[in-house]
C-alpha cells in the first residue's frame, strides 16, 4: 500500500479496475439497454449493414396498426431502370403482405434522418434528407393498390408504376 496513489471517488479493484470504472460500464450498459426498449416500444428496428433480399439496405422498420414500413437505402443515383427492377423485387419481396410502405433512398445516412422527422432534425436537414428519396412502394390490399412511385426529384414524380 506504501507508495500507491489513489484518485479521488476511485479504489483499485483485484483486476485493476476501478469503481468508477465500473460505474460507468453500468452507465453505457444500462443506457444502451434504454435506448433499444425505447425503439421497441415505438416499433421503430435498426436493420444490420445488409439485407437478405439483396439490391438495398434496411436502415428502419417500423409496424403499423394495419401493416409494415421500411426506409431503405440502395446505391447513389440510381437510374430509372435500376428502381423499376427494384419495385418489381419488392412487389415480388412482400407479395405475403396486405399493407407495406417502403421509403427507397440513395444514401443510407438520409434515409435515416428521414425516419427521424423534422421534429428531431430541424426542417433544413429533414429537407436535405427527402432530397435523396428516389422512390416509394406502397401496398395496401384493401384498395387494391400495389405500385411504385419514381421520383424526378423529390416530392415531383417522374412515373407511377401500378402491380
Amino acid at each position: 500500500m506504501k507508495g500507491m496513489l489513489r484518485k479521488r471517488g476511485s479504489l483499485p479493484d483485484v483486476v485493476g479496475e476501478t469503481h468508477s470504472s465500473r460505474r460507468r460500464l453500468l452507465t453505457l450498459t444500462l443506457a444502451g439497454a434504454g435506448v433499444a426498449a425505447a425503439a421497441m416500444v415505438s416499433g421503430f428496428r435498426l436493420y444490420p449493414r445488409t439485407s437478405p433480399s439483396g439490391g438495398y439496405r434496411r436502415v428502419v422498420g417500423w409496424n403499423y396498426p394495419e401493416g409494415e414500413g421500411l426506409f431503405i437505402a440502395v446505391k447513389p443515383e440510381p437510374s430509372v431502370d435500376e428502381l423499376r427492377t427494384l419495385g418489381r423485387n419488392l412487389h415480388q419481396e412482400f407479395q405475403d403482405r396486405d399493407n407495406m410502405v417502403v421509403m427507397i433512398f440513395d444514401d443510407s445516412r438520409a434515409a435515416l434522418d428521414a425516419s427521424r422527422g423534422s421534429r428531431l432534425l430541424g426542417e433544413k436537414r429533414f429537407q436535405a434528407a427527402l432530397a435523396h428519396q428516389r422512390a416509394m412502394y406502397f401496398k395496401e390490399a384493401a384498395r387494391g393498390e400495389d405500385s411504385l412511385t419514381i421520383y424526378a426529384a423529390y416530392p415531383a414524380t417522374r412515373e407511377v408504376i401500378r402491380f
